[in-house]
């Protein structure tokens, strides 16, 4: 029996059918029509990675609005209410909303590679709001935080909301897993390499990752609730960057993820 080879261009996938004993132009109908099965699952996995990508993405600000507006009515019903608080957790409450709106947004156009929209803006300021949303989250208040990073750091050309979206991944993602540590602890770096890129770390002292590469595989998780999907769009938005991310075990235990972005033409 003809084995199919591994990897095909048209001229190797007509000899292959030819070599069933097929027509010329059956083989062409076959090549057009597995072609075209192979367009449709394609684009339908596209598809369904956007579509968990939204709902992962969404949880994080629904739970925030959630909370902010529970907080608000315990403020509006208090016995000594408090119009203040109310309203500063009102005002939260729409800043996720349209932080929730500009994440899709985002999202759709690193999926359809539309244009992003690309600033000069500082790799140190963008973790830092990152960092503060995921603590919002009050249960994940007791990791504590290490900064490490140079100082004049030069800025980077990026979509600020875009690589935004990949801290608070990252961010989200070593909180969670130093759930069970006995000693948490992340620490960020930021740096400029040799090569002229900007490089951020991401590390902390969990149980470390079973495989660094699978974990940007679409679907694949290993949190109980998870969709598995947002490092395969935070490695697609690196990659719309120029950048590059990546995960690698620590020596001493643990994880550091990775991610390096070109320089603004203006720093480099």
């Amino acid at each position: 029996m003809v084995q199919h080879p591994k990897s095909l261009g048209r001229a190797t996938e007509v000899n292959w059918l030819l070599a069933d004993g097929e027509t010329d132009e059956r083989a062409a109908k076959n090549l057009q029509k597995a072609r075209q099965r192979r367009e449709t699952l394609s684009r339908f996995a596209r598809e369904a990675e956007l579509a968990a990508s939204i709902v992962h993405q969404l949880n994080q600000p629904l739970a925030s609005i959630l909370a902010n507006a529970q907080a608000a009515k315990r403020w509006l019903v208090a016995e000594s209410p408090s119009l203040m608080e109310a309203i500063a957790a009102m005002d939260r409450i729409v800043r996720d909303a349209h932080g929730a709106g500009e994440t899709m947004k985002r999202i759709r156009a690193v999926f359809k590679q539309e244009r992003l929209d690309k600033k000069e803006a500082n790799v140190v300021a963008m973790m830092r709001d990152a960092v503060r949303f995921v603590l919002e989250d009050t249960s994940r208040r007791r990791v504590p935080i290490e900064w490490h990073c140079d100082e004049n750091l030069p800025k980077v050309y990026v979509d600020p909301l875009a690589i935004q979206e990949i801290f608070i991944n990252l961010a989200s993602n070593a909180m969670e897993a130093l759930e069970n540590a006995k000693a948490p602890l992340i620490v960020i770096r930021a740096a400029v390499t040799h090569i002229d890129e900007m490089l951020v770390q991401v590390v902390d002292n969990g149980p470390g990752i079973c495989d660094p590469e699978e974990i940007f595989d679409a679907f694949v998780t290993t949190k109980k609730s998870g969709l598995g999907v947002g490092l395969t769009v935070s490695r697609s938005i690196a990659e719309a960057h120029g950048g590059r991310l990546w995960a690698e075990n620590n020596q001493a235990g643990g994880a550091t993820f990775y991610l390096a972005l070109p320089l603004s033409l203006g720093n480099r």
